[in-house]
């Protein structure tokens, strides 16, 4: 009876020590779980440091499952990837790796494939052959310089196309014909495409771009010639820092945002925006030898809402008309945002004013701003500006709606006149010193008639001793 008793206790304890354990060994079974799902790819390097972060989120729009994996700076290789992709994933991010090729995936739930910053170098039609549900594919800033005809033939969904950063030359015929639902198509800073967009090339029927087209951005890509087809819907067109002389005529009427900036006018005429009266937006910015923007310039753009000239640093001249049409009646567009930051504009015509009074921001940072009389309507507006006065000397520095009315002043004379005034002073002056001078001189006739002798005052002495003070 004693050793039964005493045996009570130490097989309770047991028992007790074995729940324990057992509720350890389900935590821990749980937390290996989780950790399955948030490191779940690729299946090589699952529950590792390589493995890629995937996250489970609620995917529109009826809130159904969908799976973000995340595979950026892991430094992989095409053959560390499998083909086959997770069930009910949506988004794979590989950016910065180390792919030298595209892999060739398999899933019929990816919407979102991000290849950027890697060493791509081609496409082939087999590469994104089985990714029927793909809608954006970002492959910019990579080293891709030749695409096959039918590289994008099995994405009928694809809306987004980013093939930025790349070293294409040419691109094929009808390469964009199957993306029958493409709005956005980035091109930009693949510098040897002019090569492929050559002049009289209209660009839509060549290359079978979307006619829905919503952006085409176009930067960089040494173009100085483009043909756009004019009935096309396409709102927004960058073409920035290209070798444009003059805005391209042949450019789609519906467009809404334009971005000419860094290209080689000198000049922005009447002609460059002509019938692009549906613009919202324009940039024409960091323009290296843009000097005037001329009268009439403006006019057309009666829809407009924001204008940028922001660090045009050759700018100079700002005609009064530029908003004012050739039948002499001026254009009121609804425009909110202007700026001239950076520019070299030295003062603006009052004929300016009701454009600029309905102004809610207008940027003039750094501009060098003359504050004259003919400045003086500018202290009438009701908005910070941050413009400040270059000249005069006694007003340098100080913002334009810290001044009073009465310190915008214009001068009577020109500076030069002032100093031609004060040399011609200068001059009487040392005219009239020269006469005086010359006037108390003796004349050459003049001679002195009294002689050196034994009584002129200026004859020679001689001082002898006093012989009295000789005692010897």
């Amino acid at each position: 009876m004693t050793m039964h008793r005493r045996a009570a206790p130490r097989l309770s304890f047991l028992l007790v020590l074995a729940l324990l354990v057992s509720a350890a060994k389900t935590e821990l079974i749980d937390a290996n779980d989780e950790d399955v799902d948030r490191f779940c790819y690729p299946a090589a390097y699952r529950n590792t440091r390589q493995s890629c972060e995937c996250s489970n989120v609620s995917a529109a729009p009826w809130g159904m499952r969908a799976l973000h994996i995340d595979c950026s700076y892991k430094d992989f290789k095409a053959e560390d990837l499998t083909e086959l992709l997770p069930l009910y994933i949506d988004t794979l991010d590989l950016s910065w790796n180390q792919l030298n090729r595209a892999p060739n995936f398999n899933s019929d739930s990816l919407r979102l494939l991000n290849l950027m910053h890697n060493n791509i170098s081609t496409i082939s039609a087999s590469n994104f052959g089985r990714l029927v549900s793909l809608r954006e594919l970002y492959l910019g800033w990579n080293s891709i310089q030749q695409l096959d005809a039918q590289s994008f033939a099995s994405l009928p969904h694809l809306q987004v196309l980013n093939l930025a950063h790349n070293n294409l030359h040419a691109l094929p015929g009808q390469i964009f014909g199957s993306l029958l639902v493409l709005t956005t198509l980035e091109l930009s800073w693949n510098r040897q495409l002019n090569q492929s967009i050559s002049a009289g090339t209209e660009l839509y029927s060549n290359y079978g771009i979307n006619a829905k087209l919503d952006a085409l951005r176009l930067d960089a890509c040494n173009l100085s010639e483009l043909k756009l087809r004019l009935d096309v819907p396409l709102r927004e067109l960058s073409l920035r820092r290209n070798l444009f002389q003059r805005v391209p005529d042949q450019l789609p009427a519906a467009l809404q945002r334009l971005d000419i900036s860094e290209n080689r006018l000198e000049e922005l005429l009447p002609v460059d925006l002509a019938n692009r009266s549906e613009i919202r937006q324009l940039y024409v910015e960091d323009m290296p030898l843009l000097q005037t923007i001329a009268a009439h310039s403006l006019a057309s753009l009666r829809q407009v809402e924001l204008m940028s000239f922001q660090n045009n640093r050759r700018l100079t001249h700002l005609d009064g008309d530029a908003f004012m049409l050739e039948s002499g009646n001026l254009t009121m567009p609804p425009l909110r945002t202007l700026s001239f930051r950076g520019s070299l504009l030295r003062n603006f015509n009052v004929s300016l004013s009701p454009v600029f009074k309905q102004l809610t921001e207008l940027d003039l940072n750094g501009v060098p701003l003359h504050c004259d009389c003919q400045l003086v309507w500018m202290k009438d507006l009701t908005i910070q500006t941050n413009g400040r006065c270059l000249r005069p000397a006694r007003v340098r520095g100080m913002l334009i709606s810290s001044l009073r009315r009465d310190e915008f002043s214009c001068e009577r004379w020109p500076r030069w006149a002032y100093g031609l005034i004060i040399l011609g002073l200068i001059g009487l002056c040392a005219a009239g010193v020269y006469l005086i001078v010359m006037g108390l001189r003796p004349h050459r006739g003049v001679t002195m008639r009294r002689k050196v002798g034994a009584g002129s005052p200026y004859a020679r002495v001689t001082i002898e001793p006093n012989r009295q003070e000789n005692f010897h």
